[in-house]
């Protein structure tokens, strides 16, 4: 019993479950609803439509009823107007003396008030002689408190009904009440009647008249201004017919509707609605909804009923099905469940999961695992590939190997023919990468190698730092008919690396060779081979047998080249120095030797520019292990031209700042000891091969050194020297111009003054005279 409570537990906890059974009752239940609520609105529609009916009739006899009274109180009225007695009174004045005429006017008006019709008084108002005559007595106009004008003149009717209430102007002083009027004006069809005939009936019956109508509403009868002169119960009597806006609009249409619904009194009612012809009276019959749908709430409690029981039983037939529809899906889950690990589930981990949607998501894993295995699968294999190429290319693999545990890699072994193809990036000058790029642009040129060359003519491309490593094959046995194949593939390999990176790379290709085994060889012949960019220049497709000289020629080195160049670097002719340079690399690389043997005359080279640089006083940082040392660089460089600049740029150009500086400061003491000497002995016979002498240098060398640091010659620095010495002694001391001119190392005095004059504008004596303190 546990076990049976616990699967119905988790089976009414079911998400799948629940949306089943429960559209499952919708689906069963709705149409139920709506039958029901459509029969009980129906019936509901019915029943007030036909009390709707049956009051319009009720409204309509109550119409006929209190217009045939009120048109027989109009007869009995239009027989008295009509008397000769009555109009002869029209022009009379009622006075005592008109006792008969009085008596006669009291009983016509006596005659006609019967019980039956429920007169309660009739009123002759002759407003032209001024005098009213009624039930009790005759009265002077002027004894009515009011202005009865308006309404006589508002109305041209020659009769109309109209109701008399408290604030009624034909209320007397005399009988104050309440009473329906009917007024007549006599002479008939005249704009200003001389006049007015008055018959008062009690409102009471005509009351009696609405009392007396079968019926569940209420009747009320309104005149033209919705004022009540007549209800059921004499409540509203005289009183405004209370109602809003909706309703007011409704009753003040010209043409309103005979039903309606609306409010009043806080309830919704049905509203019959007759507008007399005769009076313009408005018979108003009101029935509440609610109390007209009384009756169709027994239907409504029945229908009710009728569904609660429909969809008990439903529910019940329902819920059996729905389980057995479930049963399966519950079992598949169960397993899908199971099969993930995750049996064991609490009672909520089951509430807040979809099975089906639980189902997908676990197929949807299932597929993605698949997937991701398959690729990983994929790119493990890749990589074993690779691992392979990298151990033959090593010597890691023989043939016993290729035809058992890597035969799963599907081996070309039918290829006649194999080489490798080394590809290395020639610089990284003049592009937008760097050499930090260097790994991620060797990535790329294998991805480009793994497209240009097809998949059955190559084995997995493979990166070697730094290179890219490619071992190619093919059927043929014709060996040139390879080799094109080789060069037309290293060349679009080239045009696309230009093309998409704009990189410029240089491809070293091995001999081609029959057996596996000697791929190491191979590879190591790719690599020889672009050791030979250095001749080749940048941008080549080297094939190594074309490289490799047949036999080995004796180490050259031009002696006489290198010499005349560093003497060319001590004497800062950087000219001629640049010039021997591109000699001497012209004359090696002219040579057919090996690579070694070019790499012995450069490093030869090298040591000679140290040597020379560690005379000059140059400083090297060989304690700096982030960059390579001289020797490794030279020997990374792949091309004569980089070579060449690298020689220029890096070694000589340093050489040449650090002699150009040690000349300069050698320069700078030169000139300074030339002028002590022009200050210190200007009374001597100075002269610039003495200076050289006592210096030990050229006199040519002191004389370009001393212009070049001074601005002037020797001879005009001395000149200009003597003569502010001149200057100052004929201005400060009382020596004689041939004495000074004998001190100076002029020839005589003459000389002496004629320079001076020449200078100065003056002679000597002159300018003693002028500027002698």
């Amino acid at each position: 019993m546990r076990k049976v409570g616990i699967h119905i537990r988790h089976i009414l906890l079911s998400k799948y479950f629940s949306r089943l059974f429960w559209y499952s009752v919708f689906i069963v239940i709705f149409p139920v609803i709506v039958l029901g609520g459509f029969s009980y609105y129906k019936s509901s529609g019915i029943a007030l439509q036909k009390v709707n009916e049956g009051n319009a009739q009720v409204t309509l006899q109550t119409k006929l009823r209190i217009e045939q009274f009120l048109k027989t109180v109009d007869a009995a009225s239009l027989q008295l107007v009509s008397s000769p007695l009555v109009n002869n009174a029209m022009d009379r004045e009622l006075s005592y003396k008109e006792f008969q005429l009085i008596q006669d006017l009291r009983e016509q008006i006596q005659r006609i008030q019967s019980y039956e019709l429920g007169i309660q008084d009739i009123q002759l108002i002759n407003m032209s002689k001024r005098w009213v005559l009624e039930n009790s007595g005759v009265y002077r106009f002027d004894d009515y408190a009011v202005n009865m004008d308006l309404i006589y003149i508002k109305n041209t009717k020659n009769s109309f009904w109209t109701g008399s209430f408290s604030n009624n102007p034909l209320t007397t002083t005399i009988g104050k009440g309440q009473s329906l009027q009917l007024i007549r004006r006599l002479p008939l069809n005249s704009q200003a009647p001389q006049m007015v005939v008055v018959i008062k009936i009690n409102p009471g019956e005509i009351s009696k008249l609405v009392e007396n109508i079968p019926g569940i509403g209420k009747t009320f009868v309104l005149d033209e201004t919705n004022n009540v002169l007549a209800s059921h119960d004499g409540s509203l009597n005289g009183r405004l017919f209370p109602m809003k806006e909706p309703l007011r609009e409704m009753l003040s249409s010209d043409h309103p509707p005979e039903t309606f619904q609306s409010e009043w009194m806080e309830q919704m009612v049905s509203i019959n609605l007759i507008q007399s012809t005769y009076n313009d009276w408005k018979y108003v019959t009101l029935i509440p909804i609610a109390e007209v749908t009384r009756e169709s709430r027994s239907i409504g409690w029945i229908t009710f009923l009728i569904c609660l029981g429909i969809m008990a039983v439903a529910s019940a037939l329902v819920y059996l099905q729905s389980r057995n529809m479930y049963s399966p899906i519950r079992k598949l889950y169960e397993a899908v469940r199971g099969a993930s690990g995750t049996a064991s589930s609490s009672v909520n981990d089951l509430s807040s999961q979809d099975e089906f949607q639980y189902i997908s998501e676990r197929f949807q894993t299932m597929r993605l695992t698949q997937n991701e295995m398959e690729t990983q699968m994929q790119r493990q294999t890749q990589q074993l590939k690779d691992y392979f190429v990298l151990k033959l290319l090593q010597g890691h693999v023989n043939t016993v190997d290729i035809t058992g545990e890597w035969k799963w890699s599907q081996f070309p072994s039918e290829w006649h023919m194999k080489a490798v193809l080394v590809t290395q990036i020639d610089t990284f000058e003049g592009v937008r990468f760097r050499e930090g790029d260097k790994d991620l642009l060797l990535f790329a040129i294998n991805n480009i190698v793994s497209e240009l060359v097809p998949a059955d003519s190559r084995l997995n491309p493979i990166l070697i730092h730094p290179s890219q490593v490619t071992v190619v094959g093919s059927n043929t046995e014709d060996r040139e008919d390879f080799k094109n194949k080789l060069y037309t593939a290293a060349e679009k390999i080239q045009a696309a690396v230009s093309s998409f990176l704009g990189l410029q790379i240089s491809i070293g290709i091995s001999r081609p060779y029959s057996e596996w085994s000697d791929m190491p060889k191979a590879f190591h012949e790719g690599q020889e081979a672009l050791k030979y960019r250095i001749k080749a220049g940048q941008a080549a497709v080297i094939f190594i047998e074309d490289q490799q000289p047949v036999h080995h020629v004796k180490p050259y080195y031009l002696e006489a080249v290198a010499g005349d160049m560093l003497d060319a670097i001590k004497l800062l002719e950087i000219g001629r120095v640049h010039e021997l340079l591109g000699q001497f690399m012209k004359e090696v690389f002219s040579r057919e030797c090996t690579h070694q043997e070019y790499q012995v005359s450069l490093i030869r080279l090298l040591i000679e520019f140290i040597d020379l640089a560690n005379q000059m006083g140059v400083s090297w940082d060989w304690t700096d292990n982030r960059n390579p040392s001289f020797f490794e660089r030279l020997l990374e460089l792949n091309s004569s031209a980089d070579i060449e600049r690298w020689f220029r740029e890096d070694i000589i150009g340093r050489i040449l700042e650090a002699v150009e500086q040690s000349r300069t400061v050698q320069d700078t003491s030169i000139t300074e000891q030339v002028l002590r000497m022009i200050h210190e002995q200007q009374e001597t016979d100075l002269t610039l091969e003495a200076c050289a002498a006592r210096l030990h240098f050229h006199p040519s060398h002191v004389k370009r050194v001393f212009r070049r640091d001074v601005g002037v010659s020797f001879s005009e620095y001395v000149s200009t020297h003597r003569l502010q010495t001149a200057k100052k002694w004929l201005t400060h001391s009382s020596m004689k111009i041939s004495e000074i001119a004998e001190r100076l190392q002029y020839n005589n005095a003459q000389n002496f003054i004629r320079y001076f004059r020449k200078m100065e504008g003056m002679t000597p004596g002159q300018y003693r005279e002028q500027y002698k303190a």
